[in-house]
């Protein structure tokens, strides 16, 4: 009876020492991410958007570590699985919202990147391609077709035409 007992705590013991090490893990991400995050306060505050992006594309590769190493190993601890889920989808809402507070400031940092916004034009001119370019202050939009209503959803990647100008073309 007393092996099975030793067997048994021997067991639980070392249950109980994989899911700290899962958890501490998870720990460890949580607070790099909070860390950056913190630090992201104070350099919008600078209005240096430059490492307010840096700050954003820090957090994304913190998310999808804590997303693998939850993925793989939380699942020994079930509870910490779904509260590590949950952080793991707040913190991609955190880190979109961040872009966007970027992108509203400094869009020409997302030169070369898929970028999704709202567009309000302030005026549509056809191309001779059959095109249209909506126009608003340095930004446009090209189309195939001509976008109707005072706001729009963008998709696609920014790219940069001249020093002054930046573009998304529509598929």
């Amino acid at each position: 009876m007393r092996q099975k007992f030793k067997t048994i705590l021997t067991v639980a013991s070392l249950a109980m020492a994989i899911m700290g090490l899962v958890t501490f893990s998870l720990f460890i991400l949580e607070e790099s991410f909070q860390t950056v995050m913190f630090g992201t306060w104070p350099a919008q505050d600078a209005k240096d958007w430059e490492l307010v992006s840096e700050g954003a594309d820090l957090m994304v590769g913190i998310t999808n570590t804590m997303k693998v190493v939850n993925y793989s190993a939380g699942w020994v601890q079930p509870i910490a699985f779904v509260a590590y889920r949950k952080y793991g989808i707040a913190a991609e809402y955190y880190t979109r919202c961040l872009r966007a507070k970027v992108f509203a400031n400094r869009p020409e940092l997302f030169v070369g990147r898929p970028v999704s916004f709202e567009f309000r034009p302030k005026e549509i001119r056809a191309m001779p391609d059959g095109s249209f370019l909506a126009v608003n202050g340095q930004m446009q939009v090209r189309t195939p077709i001509r976008l109707e209503g005072a706001v729009f959803r963008v998709s696609g990647v920014l790219e940069r035409i001249d020093d002054r100008t930046l573009q998304v073309t529509m598929p």
